[in-house]
């Protein structure tokens, strides 16, 4: 198999001096979009000709990951290539951002759960080399325009993690444009942020287009709230919707961000820089689905997983499935997919290889490069499992749970009562019929390799609180919230 820049070097002599120059690394990261949410993965309603044109023209991963059920932990794997045990950012913010009373009344203090929250990074811990850094030391200009969500305390701003060029925003409105640094004159009145991060992202395409660029375009479609031009809400307020896809304002943002991913797919075209460039298409964790999920009623039905079980901050499919495309003209098999598992920390080495830059010292990397999955020089990765470890609570989604996935088989832990839960997603995909109590064979061979894997992370359990006298709340968080989402949301 090959390795870093061995393998680049040898693909570089073999297509000719017109291939000299490294390949360009485009990343079009969505926010909440589920698994379902695009043309070319299902959705009959919502409207995705831009990708859809992309997936076309490379490989769509069927069985890829997010690293964690919602973003901020999702985000630090990508930038890191590591495991959420390894960097410590499990959730947004801190802890105690959970003790979410005021949303969800029927919901326990943080500190009055069966079990105390591991402690939480607000951000990217210092020492961690980011993909940007290491890009940059190869040789790459490097930009990200969009939601960096990973800190803003010193040495945690993206210029300081390694991006050349990044203007990002913190959140709020689709149609506010505030962000660090400020935009150098104001935007006109009515400017989508969407539209405006683009042009910028547009502009250094445009200055960068005669050397290898990496750049990183986070956007914040589909996240709440729930905002899109009149002119698109209206056109699907008109067409007749799916039992599962029908929110008018929802699949109107869909289509923004289409548009936007579209623009920089033209803009690639329009430079001649297409066949120079790996693009991959990528989401940060599972949908918002329905007021199906205990805890979400207000905010309303936006989406639906169906056929997968849960939503966003769930280690349920629905919760980290999610849709990825890969492309890469000319090495990449047109219109091809692919459902070996992949999972977000595969794409740092990916880029590594790709870059023919070498891994950063002292840093392990917990993925595998995607490069020979994808070229057609494997049919399989050399690892036979993939983690995810959240040891704090999601108010109404989730509580504290690692969980293994390894061939067709995964394994959830809970950690407030041990119990196990077991399901072959080959047959299985909506995890419906727990298999536990019938394949105990499974479970301990499962449970052994996830062990084994904490240890190896230094993933950290939560501990039992000593204040804890049995639940106040039968509506409280903890499995029967998981249990919730057994319609499938």
């Amino acid at each position: 198999m090959c390795v870093g820049s061995i393998c680049l070097s040898a693909m570089l002599l073999a297509a000719g001096p017109a291939a000299a120059r490294k390949p360009n690394i485009v990343l079009l990261y969505a926010d909440d979009l589920g698994w379902t949410d695009l043309g070319c993965f299902g959705s009959p309603f919502y409207e995705t000709p831009h990708l859809d044109r992309l997936a076309a023209q490379g490989v769509r991963l069927t069985s890829a990951y997010a690293c964690a059920g919602n973003c901020a932990p999702s985000r630090a794997c990508l930038m890191t290539g590591q495991y959420v045990p390894r960097h410590g950012v499990y959730t947004v913010g801190s802890k105690r951002r959970f003790d979410d009373r005021k949303r969800y009344p029927h919901l326990l203090r943080w500190d009055q759960r069966k079990l105390l929250a591991v402690d939480n990074a607000k951000g990217i811990p210092a020492g961690k080399i980011t993909i940007a850094e290491s890009l940059k030391r190869g040789g790459y200009a490097t930009a990200m325009f969009g939601k960096w969500h990973l800190g803003g305390g010193p040495g945690q701003s993206p210029k300081e993690q390694g991006f050349d060029v990044a203007i990002h925003q913190t959140g709020g409105s689709h149609w506010k444009i505030k962000t660090k640094p400020p935009p150098e004159s104001k935007p006109p009145k009515g400017t989508y942020r969407s539209d405006w991060m683009t042009d910028r992202a547009l502009e250094f395409i445009d200055a960068h287009r005669d050397e290898p660029f990496f750049l990183y375009l986070p956007d914040y479609l589909v996240h709440v709230p729930l905002e899109a031009k009149e002119a698109t809400i209206e056109k699907y307020k008109r067409k007749k919707p799916t039992d599962y896809h029908h929110n008018a304002v929802y699949a109107a943002m869909i289509e923004h961000l289409d548009h936007s991913f579209g623009r920089v797919l033209a803009r690639l075209d329009k430079l001649n820089l297409t066949d120079k460039t790996l693009v991959v298409f990528y989401s940060d964790n599972g949908g918002v689905a329905s007021n199906k999920n205990r805890g979400l009623e207000h905010r309303g039905k936006i989406t639906s997983n169906h056929p997968l079980r849960g939503m966003k901050g769930m280690l349920y499919e629905g919760g980290i499935r999610v849709p990825m495309i890969i492309r890469w003209p000319g090495r990449v098999r047109a219109g091809s997919a692919c459902d070996v598992p992949v999972i977000g920390v595969d794409l740092y080495p990916t880029f590594l290889e790709l870059a023919g830059a070498p891994a950063p010292a002292g840093q392990p990397l917990d993925g595998e490069s995607l490069l020979p999955l994808v070229t057609g020089k494997a049919k399989a990765l050399r690892r036979d499992a993939i983690f995810w470890h959240m040891p704090g609570y999601l108010p109404g989604r989730q509580s504290p749970a690692s969980v293994i996935r390894c061939g067709d088989f995964k394994l959830i832990e809970n950690y407030e009562d041990g119990s196990l839960e077991l399901y072959n997603l080959r047959t299985d995909i909506s995890e419906r019929t727990d298999l536990a109590a019938s394949q105990p064979q499974t479970v301990r061979r499962l449970h052994a390799k996830l062990e084994a894997w904490r240890a190896a992370t230094g993933a950290r359990i939560p501990k039992r609180n000593p204040n804890w006298r049995g639940p106040r709340d039968p509506q409280d968080v903890g499995r029967a919230s998981n249990a919730a989402s057994k319609s499938g949301g």
